[in-house]
């Protein structure tokens, strides 16, 4: 299994979360960030205060390794403008995953069908 982290812009939550629909991800969290890039945060008179922080969103999506690539690139197609900004994915390999509520370590997950909402 695979852990994705993707930083994106607030814009295209929606657009991400349908496309993460499509491939077939039913479950992932959303967490609001600050952070900056190349692009260093904002500049000049955008940056207020001396802040250059710019307001994301992560999505954490952990996957198989094998839909690993079919769901970065629903990502991608979900938020790429080609322009600075645009956010950045991490992939990160996770050993175990366990469920609090039995303690039992997690099976794969099989996904069998996927409702949009």
């Amino acid at each position: 299994m695979v852990e994705l982290l993707a930083v994106v812009r607030r814009n295209r939550a929606r657009a991400t979360k349908e496309e993460l629909a499509r491939v077939g991800c039913p479950g992932y969290s959303v967490f609001p960030v600050l952070g900056r890039g190349r692009q260093r945060g904002l500049r000049g008179e955008q940056a207020q205060h001396g802040v250059s922080f710019l307001p994301k969103l992560l999505f954490t999506v952990v996957v198989e390794d094998d839909r690993a690539r079919e769901t970065i690139e629903a990502i991608i197609r979900a938020n790429q403008t080609g322009e600075f900004g645009d956010g950045k994915i991490f992939v990160v390999e996770v050993a175990e995953a366990y469920r609090v509520s039995t303690g039992e370590r997690e099976p794969p997950v099989e996904v069998t069908e996927v409702v949009a909402t």
